[in-house]
């Protein structure tokens, strides 16, 4: 009888281990699945404009496709250009010079940075960086090289060189972050074996660290190329919104995306459906940036990590001392040429000290270019926004009335975000009931069982989907409601369904991630007790990952919470509470951005610093309970 029983548990624990990896699987196809649809829906949806212009709709001026095209490369190479060298000089800062308590303050700034809406750095770049670009920046510019070339024209602030600086701005934290951790997970004893061997902290890392750590700094760059060429309302509101080919980095100008959201509310037939090809366009170019990073992070991966074994000689040979210790110790008895040589080598020491100071001080101007805006943003914040915050009947009433200054005694009345942070709960609430179970069992399908081609798929079109940018998220769950159902292309059902979207590739890759660095002797030791596979997994893998799932969920939370791009396109424009799931409903996202069309009627404009210093606040509290729940902040290259 007992042996019955035991059979049957068994029986029972067989099946509930293999509906468990099912369960995953399908979960799995279903995400592969859906990224097939994204892209059938899109290029359903464009194909009527595709079948009627052709190649006419790169060359007719009403689409603007080359234009808004040569907007897009150009801006974002510009913004990686300036942002590279920023960001990879905080990285090497943070990890390898500053000390604990400064990196730890730096490290939550950094990952502050990245998680600020793109809408808030959109408002301010507005505000503050525009009217010191067109005062000060471009014609010093215009000044120093003769009004000639890439400056010439006139300085008006709201144009291709402005919205490049505020993409470099926006990249610099999510760049700085990834090649941090890519220069911490470099082992210490690479630097220890230089530092033994006479280098400076400088050449230590110069020698021993970048190079192996070069996979990861190229994918941090090329996430940060992949966020700028995606970027929406940020650059919508600095570029000037006009379609023509730029002349100059003071010509005023648009991008793809920038296009398809000033357009897309008044579009109709084959004018949206021309919108939707040029989405397609723009996910063809965040696809080939992806599929290249995953190729040249192979390729580097691959190769040797130390460079060439001659290049290894000779900083072997530069490190090592030229000369024995006792002719140091007694130089009158040394031949002749060594006090030659004593001299040289000492001036030779000097130098590299030097330069070590040097580069130094290059670090922590690079610190100083990545925090001073983060601190004037947050400064401009509290100075416009505080006000409003403070008040609490901001929380609770709906926005003000349009109101203008006739004279200076009239009095606009102020008034609230309360349906605007109704529906951002309402949003990420069922967002959540979707993006996170699905994220989580297709990262756990990836690192338990995913050992296998369709697990290297899926494993690229999840890097795939976390590089498409926001606002094609928002065209595809309009065009796919607007197939199936026509009233509910913009509501909070179509809202929260683009943010679980957007959630479900960040949880799935904050999960895997998580998971796989869970130590496999665990694994080992609880199958070798004679626990069933599903159970390790649920118990032993997933309880030692918490703390990274957890921040991962946050961290997706904190994402969806500030978007603004998709949610314009798919929850609709609202000011009232909400009533509905087919019906239009309010966000802090979009209700900053309505606002800032509006920036004549100074209500509106307080109402919209009010929110967008809630969103600070907001992305503020995520980034450091995401801290708080690891608990650990690890020394570079520990292992």
């Amino acid at each position: 009888m007992r042996a019955a029983d035991a059979g049957r548990h068994l029986g029972v624990l067989r099946r509930l281990g293999q509906t468990f990896r099912a369960g995953t699987t399908l979960v799995a196809v279903g995400v592969c699945l859906l990224v097939v649809a994204f892209v059938v829906v899109l290029a359903g949806t464009a194909l009527p404009a595709i079948r009627h212009f052709g190649l006419r709709f790169f060359t007719d001026p009403a689409f603007s496709t080359i234009p808004v095209l040569v907007g897009t490369l150009l801006t974002s190479g510009l913004a990686l250009l300036l942002a590279v060298p920023v960001a990879f000089g905080v990285a090497i800062f943070v990890s390898e010079s500053a000390p604990r308590w400064l990196r730890l303050a730096l490290t939550y700034v950094v990952d502050l940075g990245a998680t600020i809406p793109s809408v808030v750095y959109g408002f301010w770049a507005l505000e503050v960086l525009v009217p010191w670009m067109r005062s000060t920046v471009e014609p010093d510019l215009a000044r120093a090289t003769g009004g000639r070339g890439p400056f010439a024209g006139l300085p008006l602030g709201t144009d291709l060189l402005s919205a490049s600086v505020v993409l470099a701005i926006m990249i610099v934290p999510t760049i700085s972050a990834l090649a941090r951790e890519a220069l911490r997970s470099v082992p210490r004893s690479s630097r220890e074996a230089a530092l033994g061997l006479g280098a400076t902290r400088w050449d230590a890392t110069r020698i021993a660290v970048l190079g192996p750590a070069s996979p990861g700094l190229v994918a941090a760059v090329m996430l940060g190329l992949g966020r700028a060429i995606g970027e929406t309302i940020a650059v919508a509101l600095v570029i000037g919104n006009i379609y023509v080919l730029p002349t100059s980095l003071f010509s005023p100008g648009g991008t793809i995306p920038s296009l398809i959201v000033n357009r897309f509310g008044d579009a109709f037939g084959l004018q949206l459906d021309a919108l939707i090809e040029l989405g397609l366009i723009l996910f063809a170019l965040s696809f080939a940036i992806n599929l290249g990073a995953r190729l040249l992070i192979r390729r580097l991966e691959a190769g040797p990590r130390g460079g060439t074994p001659s290049a290894s000689r000779r900083r072997s040979g530069a490190l090592t001392p030229s000369a024995p210790s006792a002719a140091a110790g007694s130089l009158l008895q040394a031949p002749p040429w060594w006090e030659r040589v004593a001299r040289r080598r000492a001036t030779t020491v000097r130098r590299r000290r030097l330069r070590e100071r040097i580069v130094l001080i290059v670090l922590a101007a690079a610190v100083l270019a990545a925090v001073v805006p983060l601190a004037s943003l947050v400064a401009t914040a509290v100075g416009q926004g505080g006000s409003a915050v403070i008040t609490p009947s901001f929380y609770t009433s709906v926005p003000p009335p349009f109101c203008v200054k006739a004279n200076a005694s009239t009095v606009c009345p102020l008034g609230g975000i309360g349906p605007a942070i109704e529906g951002t709960l309402i949003l990420l609430g069922l967002a959540s009931l979707v993006g996170i179970p699905v994220g989580v069992l297709t990262g756990i399908y990836l690192s338990e069982y995913g050992r296998n081609r369709f697990g290297r798929l899926l494993s690229l079109l999840t890097d795939v989907m976390v590089g498409v940018p926001s606002i094609l998220l928002g065209v595809f769950v309009f065009a796919l409601f607007l197939r199936y159902d026509r009233f509910d292309a913009q509501s909070a059902l179509a809202g929260s369904a683009a943010l679980a979207l957007l959630m479900i590739p960040i949880v799935t890759r904050a999960t895997e991630t998580a998971l796989r660095a869970v130590p496999s002797h665990l694994r080992e030791a609880a199958l070798a007790l004679g626990f069933p596979r599903h159970r390790v997994t649920t118990r032993i893998v997933l309880g030692n990952a918490r703390g990274a799932l957890v921040t991962g969920n946050l961290l997706a939370l904190g994402r969806a919470g500030g978007e603004t791009a998709a949610l314009v396109l798919t929850a609709g424009t609202s000011t009232y509470w909400f009533t509905g799931l087919r019906a239009p409903i309010a966000a802090l996202g979009p209700l900053i951005y309505d606002d800032l069309t509006i920036s004549i009627a100074p209500n509106w404009t307080i109402d919209a610093w009010g929110a967008a210093l809630i969103l600070l606040l907001i992305m503020a509290a995520v980034s450091l309970a995401a801290r708080l729940s690891l608990r650990t902040e690890g020394e570079p290259g520990s292992e």
